[in-house]
Parts: C-alpha cells; sequence; structure tokens
C-alpha cells in the first residue's frame, strides 16, 4: 500500500518537475520564442543585458550552462536526495544501508557539478552576494560531512545497538540540506526572474512548487514511517515472540 501510493505520487511529481523545466515561455516582457534559444528574433529582451551574446564578459552559451544547472539541481534536491532517504525508511534488504549510501553519494558528485556551473555563472554575472549561491555553497560544505557521519552511524549502531550523537547528526543534517536545497531551488528561480537571465515562466514556477511539493511532503511521511518502524522493530528486540529461539537473530529487522 505504502510503496504503491509512493510510486504514484512520484510519477505525479516528476511530471510537474518536468513541466517546471520545459514549460512555456517567461511572462513579463518576454513575448514569443524559445527562453532557452540563442536569441535572434524570438521575442523582446525589454531593455534587459544580452547575457546569451556575451555581456559582462559571459560567453554565448551560457543558455545550456543555465539549463544544466536547473536540472540538475532540481534533479538532486527535487529527486535524487530525497529517493535515497525515502529508500532507507521503507526499504528492508541485506545491503540496503549501502545501496543509500551509493545512491547519495552519486547524487552529491551530481550537486558539485551542478555547483560548480552555478558559481561559474555566479562570478561572471556578479551575484555572488545574493543568497542563492551562498545558501548552494553553504549546502556544498555540509553535504561533504554527510558520508563520514553515516559511516560512523552505521557502525557505531552495530556496536552499539542503538543511535549515538554522531547519528542524530547524520539524520538531521540530511533533513535540513534537503529542505533547504528545495528551498534554495526555488531563490534560484527567483533570481534568475529578477535579472531577466533567462526568466522561468509562472508556469514553470508552479510546475516547480508542486513537483518538489509533492516529493518533500513523502520524504516527510517517509521519515515518520520509518521512525515508527524503528520503534516497533526496537520493541521486538527487546521482547521477542516466545516462538523466537532464545538468543536467535532476525535479520529483517531494521531501526537504526
Amino acid at each position: 500500500m505504502v510503496q504503491n501510493f509512493v510510486r504514484s505520487s512520484l510519477i505525479l511529481a516528476l511530471a510537474s518537475l518536468a513541466s517546471a523545466q520545459f514549460g512555456g515561455p517567461p511572462n513579463g516582457n518576454y513575448d514569443g520564442g524559445n527562453p532557452y534559444s540563442d536569441g535572434g528574433d524570438g521575442g523582446d529582451d525589454g531593455g534587459r543585458p544580452d547575457f546569451a551574446n556575451g555581456y559582462f564578459g559571459v560567453p554565448g552559451n551560457i543558455n545550456t550552462m543555465v539549463t544544466a544547472h536547473a536540472i540538475l539541481g532540481t534533479l538532486v534536491f527535487g529527486l535524487l536526495f530525497p529517493s535515497g532517504s525515502i529508500l532507507i525508511r521503507l526499504g528492508s534488504f541485506r545491503g540496503l544501508w549501502l545501496v543509500h549510501g551509493i545512491i547519495q553519494l552519486v547524487t552529491y558528485i551530481l550537486f558539485i557539478a551542478a555547483a560548480a556551473i552555478g558559481i561559474w555563472m555566479a562570478t561572471h554575472i556578479r551575484m555572488m552576494s545574493h543568497a542563492h549561491p551562498v545558501i548552494g555553497i553553504l549546502l556544498l560544505v555540509l553535504i561533504f560531512f554527510q558520508p563520514f557521519l553515516g559511516f560512523i552511524h552505521h557502525f557505531a549502531f552495530k556496536k552499539h545497538s542503538k543511535r549515538v550523537i554522531w547519528s542524530y547528526a547524520h539524520i538531521w543534517l540530511g533533513r535540513f540540506v534537503i529542505t533547504l536545497g528545495i528551498i534554495n531551488g526555488g531563490l534560484g528561480l527567483q533570481l534568475s526572474k529578477r535579472i531577466g537571465l533567462f526568466a522561468p515562466s509562472q508556469g514553470a514556477i508552479i510546475g516547480y512548487s508542486v513537483g518538489v511539493g509533492i516529493i518533500w511532503l513523502l520524504y516527510v511521511a517517509a521519515a515518520i514511517y520509518g521512525e515508527r518502524k524503528r520503534r516497533n522493530a526496537a520493541a521486538l528486540h527487546r521482547d521477542p515472540p516466545a516462538y523466537k529461539q532464545e538468543g536467535g537473530r532476525d535479520s529483517d529487522v531494521r531501526y537504526a
């Protein structure tokens, strides 16, 4: 039941995120054409800087970089990081922690690529002091510690059969950066619209908001469900059923 609901909701969220990336022209002074094209006679620039033609030293392929940054950032915080976290709460199979770690590590590598593109662009258009790049750099630094905290959490739990301070640091830092990353995506859309750099349409902003909103709610629901499952498993471990052999171990009980 839970898995079917999650699957259906993910499909809906992905459709919304796809709409956010490829949905319609922007509002404002733009009156036609593709906002990710190389210019031409597709629409009026409304007197805004012509970034696509190298204004302020920005190369003409800036449109490709903006698109790549937006898609990577949305995938990282709008899908992959939350999905890896949902998996660790809903899954139950041997090696689950390792699969979770690999997914999150690969996602972090994608985020490094997105951040590198974003920092390069923000430097060239003199926007490094804006909240979006500042928060992006903060996220890049904070997430760097997550793999190490995750390993400590895993092996400490195996040794002590309970969460330690590093466990809570890993879990709550993960929840914080996913939520902040989703919010920062919205700040990125606002920044793009404000400076007129391939400004997103209202439909794109709504699509992003709906898509990541669904993903975030699923993520929170999975966290709550996982905590309940953990408590039940811990209680079962402390007070096993009478039919269970003394000293036996149920390898499917997971409550880290």
